[in-house]
């Protein structure tokens, strides 16, 4: 047992400086006889288990689809050996885009398809490995073609994207100038406090609001 601990004990040390920086991790870690990092460890540890028993399919997902060609896509824009692995996760990360614009909009018909979540599992994966280089074959059949045949339309969409935004922030911005600049936007507040108050008088009788305002005055002064 005294093994044991100690194992634990020299595995969680790492953790002592920042168990530390709670008091109730300190008084469990000396009413067990454990150092503090044991304790945040086996905290963490349970925290970790019911994510992944919550959202475990998701974080494997997000981990296989996204960290995983993340993690390599960083190895690319930092290597200088001059190969194509930038334009490998490139390729990817087109496709990976171009699948998730798919998904947003037809999402209700894909899970239809029976057993949808692994097919999109199994697709990513193909897409990602070296092995099978699955992006380079979506791109190359499909997206490469349709961008090429359609390049006028997506210039033309982002053309219109951009001045429809254009003029909704130009709009938004006098609008906005208009408010501050606006004198009447002071007299209609106070004309509303004023029927606020009026209102509040009408309900509870002016002889309270009178003794109230009286009594505030006598203390006042």
């Amino acid at each position: 047992m005294d093994k044991v601990k100690e194992a634990l004990k020299q595995n969680t040390a790492i953790l002592d400086p920042y168990a530390a920086m709670v008091p109730v991790f300190i008084d469990l870690s000396a009413k067990a006889d454990v150092n503090p990092g044991l304790i945040l460890g086996g905290v963490g540890s349970v925290a970790l288990l019911i994510l992944m028993i919550l959202q475990g399919w998701t974080i494997l997902v997000t981990a296989i689809t996204v960290l995983y060609p993340a993690v390599h896509s960083i190895r690319a824009i930092e290597s200088n050996d001059g190969g194509d692995d930038d334009k490998v996760w490139l390729t990817y990360w087109m496709v990976f885009g171009v699948f998730n614009v798919a998904e947003t909009f037809l999402g209700f018909i894909f899970y239809f398809i029976p057993y949808w979540d692994w097919i999109r599992l199994a697709l990513f994966i193909w897409l990602l490995l070296p092995n099978f280089n699955g992006a380079k074959t979506i791109y190359d059949g499909f997206i490469r073609s349709l961008i090429a045949n359609n390049k006028n339309h997506i210039k033309k969409w982002i053309e219109m994207t951009t001045s429809a935004a254009s003029g909704v922030q130009a709009q938004a911005m006098a609008e906005a100038q208009k408010a501050a600049s606006d004198p009447t936007l002071l007299a209609k507040g106070l004309n509303m406090a004023n029927q606020v108050q009026s209102e509040v008088k009408a309900a509870v009788g002016e002889e309270t609001v009178q003794e109230a305002e009286n009594t505030a005055n006598g203390v006042d002064q």
